[in-house]
């Protein structure tokens, strides 16, 4: 049956304008929810971290600005290439960035492992009341981070494939983005920009 919707004032389609919220079709519910009920099961002495790497542009400017609505926004930025920096850590509960690690270039298995053992690990109090989850990138070597975790008495959990939702590190490293993009412009280069917004 065709609804219709009856209003009081003249309204247009932009009045009930929203940024669409995203999901997979490729993802399993039934996984999901095995995952939260995991993370449930969990007891309450665990303290569960979720960890991500994610890439920093070196060179940010704000997408958006203030005018008279007859006017149009502009703003001048550069045209040349900017470098990458990239970052692995992990947040706590307080969502907390613990044993962060910045580097050049894009992450693979080795380093990601080398990160898990070498930096991650020796920060937590006890590695055996510690639960980490990951997602299913390619560069997460299963079989690899189990021995590590193993080892250590760490609880590694992945997490659903396609559900990058259920991270919330991920929402995290997107209001870094957005903090670069605000006040960027305040910093003589990119790191001391980029460590104050870790602030």
């Amino acid at each position: 049956m065709l609804g219709v919707w009856h209003t009081s004032r003249k309204e247009s389609p932009r009045d009930y304008a929203q940024k669409n919220t995203t999901s997979y079709i490729e993802r399993d519910e039934q996984e999901r929810e095995e995952f939260r009920e995991t993370l449930n099961k969990l007891p309450n002495h665990i303290e569960i971290f979720y960890a991500d790497e994610s890439g920093f542009n070196e060179y940010y400017f704000r997408t958006h600005g203030y005018a008279h609505r007859s006017r149009r926004v502009s703003i001048k930025v550069r045209g040349k290439r900017a470098g990458r920096t990239s970052v692995v850590g992990a947040i706590n509960a307080n969502n907390e960035l613990v044993a962060g690690f910045a580097f050049k270039g894009y992450m693979n298995g080795d380093l990601f492992c080398g990160w898990l053992e070498h930096i991650f690990i020796p920060s937590l109090k006890d590695p055996s009341n510690s639960a980490l989850i990951i997602d299913n990138a390619s560069h997460h070597p299963k079989d690899a981070i189990q021995a590590i975790a193993d080892e250590y008495g760490l609880i590694v959990i992945f997490l659903p494939k396609y559900s990058p939702d259920l991270n919330p590190i991920e929402k995290y490293w997107a209001n870094i983005k957005n903090w670069l993009r605000l006040h960027f412009d305040k910093y003589d280069n990119f790191w001391d920009g980029f460590i104050s917004g870790f602030g």
